[in-house]
């Protein structure tokens, strides 16, 4: 699947370039541009035609309310993930009634932002593998949506990381070491480790020791 294109609006140049480096640091995004307020991000979406915006709602001009009042009005197919300091419910209500994919209040962490982003790729990603769907499909499709899982895992791990992380064991027939897969889901070797030894420990994965004809053996994972 070729990079997921994204817009983001937000009239705040530091934010702007804090959301801009988030999204550039996960895996298989790529930020088209910035738009600075509502009327700025109107021209720019007819131009650059994103996938994504990354919509803030306190904007000059036209304010992010609008600007998604206009865009399912109008039937624009993308979609927006919310990211804004606006948090009273009437706001939030009259949002999800547009129908968007999440809704992060500022100011927000790397990894909550990051999980939205994978969650959303992940979701993509399966959408575009089917032409139809069966009701186990779909209902499958959706919980990826929705990130939904009842089981407990540790504090410092990520359900839509974990998720991610056992897709691309089960796209595969080869074991796969820590390093192969930081480098396909761009994220660091520490990071995968961390999952992965909750994996073994929870008898999900095996561990095999790869002997090399130099060096230390290389620690490779594959599904039970």
């Amino acid at each position: 699947m070729s990079k997921i294109k994204v817009l983001i609006v937000e009239d705040d140049p530091m934010v702007a370039d804090i959301n801009k480096r988030f999204t550039e640091a996960i895996a298989g995004f790529s930020v088209l541009g910035i738009a600075t307020n509502g009327n700025h991000a109107l021209k720019m979406l007819n131009e650059l035609r994103p996938d994504l915006i990354i919509l803030d709602i306190y904007m000059p001009e036209i304010n992010g309310v609008e600007v998604l009042a206009l865009l399912r009005k109008q039937e624009i197919p993308v979609d927006i993930i919310l990211v804004t300091a606006a948090n009273d419910s009437e706001v939030i209500g009259r949002i999800m009634r547009y129908g968007i994919i999440d809704y992060i209040i500022k100011p927000f962490k790397f990894e909550r932002y990051r999980s939205t982003l994978e969650n959303y790729r992940d979701f993509k990603n399966k959408l575009l593998q089917n032409d139809n769907f069966t009701q186990v499909e779909l209902d499958a499709l959706l919980l990826t949506k929705m990130a939904r899982d009842d089981k407990k895992i540790p504090k410092n791990l990520h359900i839509q990381t974990l998720n991610s992380i056992m897709d691309l064991l089960r796209s595969t027939d080869t074991s796969q070491s820590a390093d192969d897969i930081a480098v396909e889901m761009g994220i660091s070797r520490v990071t995968v480790r961390r999952y992965l030894e909750y994996l073994v420990a929870e008898d999900k994965l095996e561990m095999v020791l790869e002997y090399l004809p130099v060096g230390r053996p290389t620690h490779r994972f594959k599904l039970k």
